[in-house]
């Protein structure tokens, strides 16, 4: 579906939880998990594997739901979240090019609005010259970069990216964290999960830290103008 792009207010709340409790048979994986998100801001979510990252993640996408506790979503969200999970999907007999308009078509984007819509996304990405090549013979990090590119063939409003750059190489990585601040610059929140403490700081507002199905620590991220340094408070 072709949603048009809308204006939020900045610190607008986006998405509330309260109390989240979810079960994975007698074990619990979110355990009374509070979290609020904003319009205008970078969440970035950290810790170890196993401590609930990506059960939170896809709960805030609404793919699966909890066992206990609220979740409420703005109405301007409505058909505009975008969830990215670690698997990578795409065609690998397609080109960037064929895979990016696989994926605009199911959207609902047509003719010159989805080719305009892929140009954009391949120069982006840094891969217009890899548009016509088959996704098979693409790096880790080309192909994590599609993979991301592919979800923005519309403009989202929030942006769950459950560890994008895993595999990729250290110019993937930088292309990819630049498009996260861009989205942000044209007004989509973004939440971003890392094992990366430096791409995380060098992109988030705020950090949260999860351990055991727990929320242990929230850090404020602040950039310094006069050195460009990034502190946390």
């Amino acid at each position: 579906m072709r949603v048009a792009a809308i204006s939020l207010n900045m610190n607008e709340k986006l998405l509330n939880l309260k109390d989240i409790q979810v079960y994975y048979g007698p074990d619990s994986v979110l355990n009374h998990v509070s979290l609020s998100l904003y319009s205008n801001e970078i969440l970035g979510i950290r810790g170890e594997n196993g401590a609930g990252k990506s059960t939170l993640m896809r709960l805030m996408a609404g793919v699966m739901r909890q066992n206990a506790g609220t979740r409420e979503v703005n109405p301007s969200l409505k058909n505009r979240i975008c969830y990215v999970p670690q698997e990578i999907s795409l065609y690998p007999t397609l080109t960037g090019r064929q895979n990016l308009s696989f994926w605009a078509e199911i959207y609902g984007l047509h003719g010159k609005s989805k080719e305009l819509r892929i140009r954009y996304l391949l120069k982006l990405m840094n891969l217009e010259s890899k548009a016509k090549k088959r996704v098979e013979t693409y790096s880790g990090g080309m192909k994590r970069r599609l993979n991301m590119a592919a979800s923005l063939v519309i403009t989202p409003g929030l942006l769950l990216l459950d560890e994008p750059t895993v595999g990729a190489d250290t110019r993937s990585i930088g292309i990819m964290m630049d498009s996260v601040r861009r989205m942000k610059d044209n007004g989509c929140s973004v939440v971003l999960i890392s094992h990366s403490d430096i791409d995380l700081e060098s992109v988030c507002d705020r950090i949260i830290t999860m351990e055991k199905g727990e929320i242990i620590n929230e850090t404020r991220i602040q950039k310094s103008v006069s050195d460009g340094e990034f502190q946390s408070e």
